[in-house]
């Protein structure tokens, strides 16, 4: 890994138990030597724990504490981060075979773009009406679904480090950040690329009436209340009710 002060790119890796997944995760990084590995772990119970403090010589900067949830892990690998981007990865997501190459071709000479977005695979089981692959789109449409994927997302440090993700939100701070970024008038540049294949599950995926809940929450916090507020109550509930169609359809004429 690299070990340069000021690394261009920083891949933050935030775990708790979930050993399999980190070991491919990490193992798939290893060959790429002009990047910054960070690693949160909260503390796992699980052996990854031990298995990091084995491989922390691949491994540029480790923490091995409690946190306060991924999003809280995600923070802490902000400020334990040198590179002047950012890129979060789960357990179990790997990075596509050009994708470092790929990333870095695109940032190295940026000075004004706030973030890179680029496509992500979903590995299956895929839920219903979740797409196989998730290509992002930096527009309006934001304010009515979750159009970036965050491991597709290369941040500029300097542009979230005042920011950082709102652990008020447990389930969809990644979202709200990027909400936020947008209504700010945020620069990004989409990229028609996969990335990165990402791991199933994830709470994200899970589409109950809590996750719609924070979704209003965070939209009236980065959007504002009023009237926006009110369509936005509407729209979530449709949404909701569509996912649980899309849940009992394979059923139909089984």
């Amino acid at each position: 890994m690299v070990s340069s002060s000021t690394p261009l790119l920083s891949v933050i890796i935030p775990s708790f138990d979930q050993f399999e997944g980190l070991k491919r995760t990490i193992t798939s990084l290893r060959r790429f030597d002009d990047i910054e590995l960070v690693v949160i772990d909260g503390g796992s119970k699980d052996g990854s724990a031990q298995w990091l403090l084995e491989n922390q010589d691949t491994i540029s900067k480790l923490r091995i504490a409690p946190d306060k949830g991924i999003y809280d892990a995600m923070n802490k690998g902000i400020v334990q981060s040198s590179g002047q981007w950012l890129w979060f990865l789960g357990t179990g997501d790997v990075p596509t075979n050009d994708a470092v190459d790929a990333i870095i071709e695109k940032i190295k000479l940026d000075t004004e773009s706030d973030l890179h977005a680029f496509s992500v695979e979903l590995a299956p089981p895929l839920e219903p009406g979740v797409p196989p692959f998730y290509r992002p789109n930096f527009s309006s449409e934001i304010k009515w679904r979750n159009t970036l994927h965050h491991q597709g997302l290369v941040y500029r440090k300097s542009s979230i480090i005042d920011h950082k993700y709102d652990t008020r939100f447990k389930i969809l701070a990644d979202y709200h950040l990027n909400l936020k970024l947008w209504a700010n008038g945020a620069a990004c540049i989409c990229h028609d690329r996969t990335v990165a294949r990402v791991d199933s599950g994830g709470v994200s995926r899970t589409f109950n009436k809590r996750l719609y809940a924070e979704e209003r929450l965070l939209k009236r916090d980065a959007l504002g209340g009023g009237l926006n507020a009110m369509i936005q109550v509407v729209w979530t509930s449709m949404k909701y009710l569509n996912k649980q169609f899309a849940s009992v359809l394979p059923k139909v004429g089984s």
